[in-house]
């Protein structure tokens, strides 16, 4: 096993960088707390920014056909963000109530965007105009037939704290990172099969993430494939277990390979490069690092519809 080189390419920001995604070019990246898109060019090796004022926008996903999605923390809702500045808002409601905390998503070939809805505590203080919802999920968003509006579904009922979701190359099998070290729920990462109408059946558990005398080891926190349909996970922490980790597991679940994070926290992660064959890494301390030889290369993606 070849020991990657790490190399910090941008930061640090406020608080913790977070969701990623390669245009063909750059690197899009959060700086979530700062409430900004910034973009990493590696021709040039600058950092910009590209959107301010995003109300913690989180996961990001970019789609072949330039559409730019996010996780909207702040506001509760997934918003498409446009190249002149504005932003679109897709869908905050499920059966009529508010939605809780979008953070990661993923967009498939028919434009359903898939993401994870975990639950936080709210302020005490004050009325509860849009109380959380009584549970935490994986949702979809999808059109509606006739109409053509944004409708949410609820995917899962059997998660807990759901952090982070990809999408196998075939679009049948979801993988979901679950759990939060916060919690003392399960923190696995699990893959659920889908069947033709787009629904999930059982999961099945791929790594379940341990304790040890410090406590619960931190879970997946971000994750994307590569060309061989291995996942490639963000997890674990300095408070326990055996540190920030980027791990390499096959679709079956058998660990290839880990590497250690020099950083703390592992985020998310996306391939990028002229060949997709260098890995970026956003980290909870509030940077960027890149690995130029990982001996991998990411998933090409497909437009929409395709």
């Amino acid at each position: 096993m070849m020991a990657w080189n790490f190399e910090r390419v941008a930061g640090p920001f406020e608080g913790a960088t977070g969701g990623i995604a390669w245009d063909g070019k750059t690197i899009v990246f959060a700086a979530v707390m700062e409430s900004r898109l910034m973009r990493y060019d590696p021709a040039g090796g600058g950092v910009e920014e590209i959107r301010r004022f995003t109300n913690r926008v989180n996961g990001l996903a970019l789609t072949p056909d330039g559409n730019l999605y996010g996780c909207q923390e702040g506001s509760r809702r997934i918003i498409e963000m446009n190249a002149d500045g504005s932003a679109v808002p897709l869908g905050a409601t499920l059966d009529g109530q508010r939605i809780n905390f979008p953070s990661d998503l993923a967009v498939d070939r028919k434009g359903r965007i898939w993401f994870t809805d975990p639950w936080h505590q709210l302020p005490s203080h004050g009325p509860q105009i849009f109380p959380n919802l009584p549970h935490a999920s994986v949702l979809r968003l999808d059109r509606h037939r006739v109409t053509h509006d944004w409708i949410v579904e609820r995917l899962t009922f059997d998660t807990e704290a759901p952090r982070c979701v990809a999408l196998s190359a075939d679009e049948r099998t979801l993988y979901v990172g679950e759990g939060d070290a916060a919690s003392e729920g399960a923190r696995e990462l699990r893959a659920y099969p889908i069947d033709e109408t787009g629904r999930l059946g059982s999961p099945r558990l791929l790594h379940s993430f341990g304790w040890d005398h410090r406590g619960p080891q931190r879970g997946a926190e971000g994750l994307c494939l590569d060309a061989d349909g291995n996942v490639i996970v963000c997890a674990g922490s300095s408070e326990a277990g055996p540190g920030p980790l980027i791990y390499i597991m096959s679709p079956a679940g058998r660990i290839l390979e880990t590497q250690a994070f020099p950083d703390d926290c592992p985020m998310r992660c996306a391939f990028g490069g002229k060949g997709l064959d260098e890995l970026y890494v956003t980290s909870g301390t509030g940077h960027l690092w890149r690995i130029r030889q990982t001996g991998r290369a990411g998933l090409t993606t497909r437009k929409p519809g395709a």
